[in-house]
């Protein structure tokens, strides 16, 4: 991060104002920012299609380029807020989180297609198998690398957040993790959506293995439906999911009953509670199937499992948008907090039985609990009309008043300890007004609609472009100068 500790020191001595009026924020109050430039490697490498074909793929490492640039407008408001890091760990895809979630054969699976995508695309071949949505999912020699850096990235987060100096309020406690492709559609041993592994899973379960967290909390504010994300909830209530290509379970079929269930797996007890729109991926009309509609508007609490979907609606002003969340999308908020305060007070229950018997019923372990937010911007204001063709999104405002709610959670549930997951978002307007309304809402700020109306982000957006060049003459505008001084800020981030 050399460059842009350079070019983040220019623009405070460029702008002295900026450092003057801010608040002083200790190190335990800011939210770490965690950058995986090395999941760059993974990009579409079929170099004999057309630039027609070439333009409908939407994940593409200039994602990261967006979101860099969204985080440099908030580092920009709010200088002294967030800590950045760069994270260049790689991690094994047969690490014990990753099998646990996945299971043996996906992760071997992924790097056998990686390792011989070199040959196929050399030879003008297709990568990936033919059973897989070809335009959606990709590989190329690097992909292991890039997921490798995408599970190191997760560690790291974690690894943070349960410090020691978190615990003391010396480091943070919260995080957002900037990192692709995403995962909330990844199944046990199924691609889908872009999603080759499904790194919230993940992140719980290196939680559990290395700090003894018990509950989890997945808040899902992606415009689709985490099938995925989903899918591993059931798995973990010990019901047998959807595997996909059954060759790659490597679970035996007799650890399930006739009703395709099981004893709950042990490990940590995770709810998922999702926000998106019914009638896009993976349950579009004309794609989507009766158990695809099913599993994206399900609501349990029962049976070992805690999920709670909620739809997605017009609305036709603010003011109409406000009601709808007051009274229609905190829902998943309120059903997150009833899973975890239930835990709470089962947990205690069971710690008085332990004590009244002197020890003759065993006790539990301490309740300690983790939120997480799958967070896709594609829902945005600003997403490509084609990825929005239902007509439904959601204001900017959204991603700031959804993270601060979070937060009010997980500081009465997780001692304020809450990480954040890059998902989906793909128009550059999207990513940069997304990232940046979410960050000011991760550390619990004030927001201004003015910061993100269609003048300012039509010059961030410009900052997303290849050949991009600072500004040479005065700005003709504040708007324009500051956007220039923040794309200068964002790009700097990104590896040349």
């Amino acid at each position: 991060l050399n460059n842009f500790k350079i070019a983040f020191q220019n623009f405070l001595e460029s702008n002295p104002g900026v450092l003057q009026n801010a608040e002083i924020v200790p190190e335990g109050d800011k939210s770490l920012i965690v950058l995986s430039p090395l999941s760059l490697e993974h990009f579409f490498a079929r170099n004999w299609v057309s630039k027609r074909y070439i333009s409908t793929i939407v994940e593409r490492p200039q994602r990261l380029l967006a979101v860099s640039i969204g985080i440099a407008a908030a580092l920009s408001i709010y200088p002294s807020s967030f800590t950045l890091l760069n994270s260049t760990k790689l991690s094994p895809l047969d690490s014990s989180h990753v099998i646990k979630v996945h299971g043996k054969n996906w992760p071997a699976e992924i790097e056998r297609l990686s390792n011989e995508s070199r040959e196929k695309l050399k030879d003008q071949k297709l990568e990936v198998p033919d059973d897989w949505n070809s335009g959606d999912i990709y590989i190329n020699p690097h992909t292991v690398i890039a997921l490798k850096s995408v599970i190191g990235a997760v560690e790291t987060a974690v690894d943070s957040v349960f410090s020691p100096g978190a615990d003391s309020g010396l480091s943070p406690k919260r995080s957002f993790v900037v990192i692709r492709p995403p995962g909330h559609h990844s199944h046990p041993c199924l691609p889908s959506g872009f999603c080759l592994i499904n790194n919230v899973q993940i992140g719980i379960q290196y939680a559990f293995e290395k700090y003894d967290v018990t509950h989890a909390v997945i808040l899902d504010i992606d415009l689709h439906h985490g099938d995925g994300t989903q899918d591993i909830c059931w798995l973990r209530g010990g019901w047998k999911p959807e595997y996909g290509d059954e060759s790659l379970n490597d679970e035996p079929d007799n650890l399930f009953d006739e009703y395709e269930k099981r004893s709950a797996l042990n490990g940590p007890k995770v709810g998922y509670f999702s926000l998106h729109d019914i009638n896009s991926f993976p349950t579009e009309s004309g794609f989507a199937t009766q158990a695809n509609i099913k599993n994206a508007s399900t609501c349990i609490a029962a049976h070992d499992l805690y999920i709670w979907n909620v739809h997605l609606k017009p609305y036709k002003d603010l003011e109409d948008f406000n009601r709808l969340y007051e009274r229609r999308y905190i829902e998943i908020l309120r059903k997150a907090e009833e899973f975890l305060l239930e835990a709470r007070n089962t947990h205690s229950h069971l710690s008085e039985k332990s004590f009244e018997s002197n020890g003759k019923i065993p006790a539990p372990s301490p309740f300690k609990a983790i939120v997480m937010i799958s967070a896709g911007f594609d829902g945005s204001e600003y997403e490509t009309p084609s990825m929005q063709r239902h007509d439904v999104n959601v204001p900017t405002s959204f991603y700031q008043r959804f993270t601060k709610d979070a937060i009010k959670l997980s500081n009465l549930y997780s001692n304020g300890k809450l990480i954040s997951f890059l998902e989906g978002g793909y128009s550059d307007g999207a990513l940069v007004s997304g990232t940046f309304s979410h960050l000011v809402g991760l550390q619990n700020k004030t927001w201004n609609d003015n910061w993100t109306n269609e003048t300012v982000i039509k010059d961030l957006t410009k900052g997303c472009k290849p050949k991009w060049t600072a500004l040479k003459k005065p700005a003709k505008t504040e708007t324009s100068r500051w956007s220039n001084e923040v794309i200068k800020l964002g790009r700097a981030m990104i590896p040349k």
